[in-house]
């Protein structure tokens, strides 16, 4: 029997309650750059002038997520070019402070993903993959297919040709304790931290 109607993978996360990572909310009060918030106030929006324009915030609905304990912090960036030449992307240069100043370590997807499925032993048990299987054919997918559609929805370092769009899933090591504030900076793209906390504005 052919199936012609399959909710895409991510679709089927988003709409989960109760997603393990910690929901981050843009601080408005960062001096530096004119705040520019999305409708649904969740991601910061920048712009450099004939370069690129950025959008950074928490995965909002309809984006994947991943459905886990994994102590981590996940945003979504987008990075869409306005040169007329091709750039160069780099997630290398992405860094995570707290707000005692301490580094939380940014992650590979390689390394995030490896998290994710050590969250649960490495089981084919965890939260995650049974979401996953949510969205599929033919039952629980395999730790390789979890690990694909992880790769496939992180953003990984590379060329932007012009007017091209890049986006995905970043991830940086979460503070050790339940509410915090952390300042993201992402190299080149933009000389100014995007700080987030796990407290929501008033």
């Amino acid at each position: 029997m052919t199936h012609k109607f399959l909710f895409p993978v991510w679709l089927v996360i988003a709409a989960l309650p109760g997603l393990g990572q910690d929901r981050l909310y843009p601080v408005t009060t960062t001096k530096g750059f004119p705040i520019v918030l999305t409708t649904d106030r969740s991601s910061f929006v920048v712009e450099k002038a004939f370069q690129h324009k950025l959008t950074l915030g928490y995965p909002s609905d309809g984006r994947f997520r991943p459905d886990t304990e994994a102590p981590l912090i996940v945003l979504w960036l987008r990075v869409q070019s306005l040169s007329p030449r091709p750039m160069e992307l780099s997630t290398a240069e992405f860094t995570c402070k707290d707000e005692d100043g301490r580094t939380c370590s940014a992650l590979t997807p390689e390394e995030a993903t490896n998290r994710i499925l050590a969250e649960d032993s490495g089981s084919l048990g965890t939260k995650t993959l049974r979401s996953l299987s949510l969205g599929r054919v033919g039952g629980k997918p395999s730790e390789d297919q979890l690990r694909a559609d992880l790769q496939r929805y992180s953003l990984q370092s590379s060329q932007i040709l012009p007017s091209g769009v890049k986006e995905g899933m970043i991830y940086f090591e979460k503070p050790p304790r339940k509410n915090y504030t952390v300042s993201i900076t992402l190299g080149d793209l933009w000389s100014q931290p995007f700080v987030f906390s796990t407290s929501r504005q008033k």
